[in-house]
């Protein structure tokens, strides 16, 4: 399951570019919807998002990398040289952050942020 949630990706042209990158390496993506930012991760993951849910916003964009832990360097240069992701906070779905949602997750990346500067 090579997979990329999108997160606060609302145009076109910012998903195209992703796409462009991710291709290569196999990555199918998975622009999530504000509605579905209350599903866990792991739900997200493995279903897709689920029309109906609760959910709200993140204030930034977000991409989380499914399955794609060997393609990980190549795959954040192609997104670099696409200047496809810039700004935008990044993680890798982990068995710690898999019963999160992106509410949870985005919290934590920000903060992790906030920490190193």
């Amino acid at each position: 399951m090579k997979k990329l949630l999108l997160f606060g990706f609302d145009d076109l042209p910012s998903i195209l570019a992703v796409e462009a990158a991710a291709k290569p390496f196999g990555a199918e993506l998975v622009p999530v919807p504000r509605s579905a930012c209350g599903q866990t991760l792991a739900s997200l993951a493995e279903r897709g998002p689920v029309p109906g849910g609760t959910g709200g916003l993140l204030g930034e964009r977000m991409i989380v990398f499914c399955g794609l832990e060997r393609e990980l360097d190549g795959l954040l240069a192609a997104l670099k040289a696409a200047g496809a992701a810039s700004g935008c906070l990044k993680a890798v779905l982990t068995p710690g952050n898999r019963g999160w949602t992106a509410a949870r997750l985005c919290g934590e990346l920000q903060r992790e942020r906030q920490a190193l500067r």
